[in-house]
């Protein structure tokens, strides 16, 4: 299908992190600006393009099927592609800055957070977005449109344990964990382990610590096993994780707004955009195919990461039938 897949390998990059939350306001209700708008004099980023469009996705399912759904409508539509999937985080945003990569889609929180090292000041969906997008057109990586599914962090633990605990919230659970003196078993991907957004900072922002050897950090997409199968109590997921709804788990609420909003959305490279004029109202077409609403947008990514996780679809299959339905493509 694709002109060339490209497995890359998984970069943990280890570090410690300072993190300050904030309360999250409610959404805005005007629209966020176009990034054209934002942009101001982008000044690139010094790469020359160079077909074909080399196309980035992390490490895990819903990564794997938005970049299938880029790579496959844009060849539909005639471009030459090139999809590269498997990366960490940190080795997709340097391919994006030094020019291996020229489209990817990433999270607005991602990127405001773990590139730029900003902190989260309580900024509503929209207002991150237009922050990201503002940030990275100084940069020479331009912004489109979001699927305002806010991919968030999220912890999830069994309804049995939920019920026979009274745990419901973040805050629940820290104050639980502190009564084990932190001998609580936990499932974390490597990237949340390292992340700023991720296990130290949370641990911060409620006061609470496991102890090392109760943390256990696995490829992404594990994490759903450990707690399925009992041996750890708690587990980092997404807010799209079809594995949340299969399971009836519970999602503890994070009521003193750790998180900050993770919606997704295409970027690239000045110079793809400036060689491809044509790329952003093809990409547009494919972020409209989703409810506009956030509840409806993320409704209907985790629907689609079901296809893979659940129904055990390929994500390049799942990619295309999804297409079809949405009539993007014959």
């Amino acid at each position: 299908m694709f002109k060339k897949i490209l497995v890359g390998v998984l970069l943990i990059s280890l570090s410690v992190f300072v993190f300050a939350g904030g309360k999250q306001e409610a959404q805005e209700q005007e629209a966020p600006k176009k990034v054209e708008e934002v942009s101001g004099e982008a000044p690139g980023t010094g790469v020359p393009y160079k077909a074909p469009i080399s196309i980035g996705t992390k490490n895990f399912t819903e990564q794997f099927l938005v970049g299938s759904l880029m790579a496959i409508l844009l060849e539909e539509r005639g471009y030459d592609v090139e999809l590269k999937t498997g990366m960490s985080s940190t080795v997709l945003r340097e391919a994006m800055e030094n020019g291996s990569l020229d489209l990817c889609m990433d999270y607005t929180g991602t990127q405001w957070l773990s590139y730029t090292g900003h902190a989260f000041e309580g900024e509503s969906p929209k207002e991150m977005y237009k922050k990201t997008a503002e940030s990275d057109a100084k940069k020479g990586l331009i912004w489109l449109d979001p699927i305002w599914c806010n991919n968030t962090y999220a912890i999830a633990i069994t309804a049995e344990f939920s019920e026979e605990n009274n745990v419901k919230t973040l805050s629940d659970f820290a104050e639980y964990v502190k009564s084990k003196e932190g001998e609580v078993k936990f499932a974390s991907d490597f990237e949340f382990y390292a992340r700023p957004d991720g296990i130290l900072g949370l641990q911060m922002h409620y006061g609470f610590a496991f102890k090392p050897d109760y943390v256990t950090t696995v490829l992404p997409g594990l994490t759903f096993e450990y707690l399925a199968e009992g041996r750890s109590v708690a587990a980092m997921v997404f807010g799209t994780d079809s594995a949340v709804v299969k399971n009836k788990w519970v999602v503890l609420q994070d009521n003193k707004n750790f998180w900050p909003p993770y919606d997704l959305a295409p970027y690239l490279r000045k110079e793809a955009l400036d060689a491809n004029p044509d790329l952003e109202g093809v990409l547009k077409e494919l972020i409209e195919a989703f409810p506009s609403d956030p509840a409806g947008a993320r409704a209907a990514m985790t629907a689609l990461n079901a296809r893979v996780d659940i129904d055990l679809m390929e994500p390049e299959d799942a990619a295309k039938e999804w297409l079809k339905e949405k009539g993007l493509i014959d």
